[in-house]
């Protein structure tokens, strides 16, 4: 594997013609809100749910003893997803992994989320 001179390292290499804007990606029918939203709350989901049954605390007591942290993880998880969408990269099936079960299952964490955030909130404990 040859090793790229600083000169070529720093060339800018322009995205496809028909990669999207970032106002064309984040737009209300754009792809990047709901990827993003989706795999936010897979994230919030499966580590809310381990960090409650580890700690007894609710997802808002979770929240305000970690906010940078939890924040750090929304950014990056936000510039990850974009990258690749402005850069015209497009979704593509990795064996059992495409993009139609990565939606589902992010619609359902999504569902799941807010199912036990309300729930939590209603009685004042954790679920977990």
């Amino acid at each position: 594997m040859r090793i790229p001179t600083p000169e070529e390292s720093q060339r800018f290499v322009p995205p496809p013609p028909d990669a999207p804007t970032l106002r064309e990606a984040m737009a209300f029918a754009g792809g990047a809100p709901e990827l993003i939203n989706c795999r936010l709350a897979m994230l919030g989901f499966t580590h809310g749910a381990v960090a409650e049954a580890a700690t007894g605390k609710t997802l808002g007591a979770l929240f305000w003893s970690h906010p940078g942290t939890v924040l750090l993880w929304v950014a990056l998880v936000a510039v990850g997803t974009l990258v690749p969408v402005l850069g015209g990269v497009r979704d593509e099936a990795f064996g059992p992994l495409s993009p139609e079960a990565e939606r589902l299952n992010g619609r359902a964490a999504c569902v799941g989320f807010a199912a036990l955030a309300l729930l939590e909130w209603s009685t004042g404990r954790a679920f977990f």
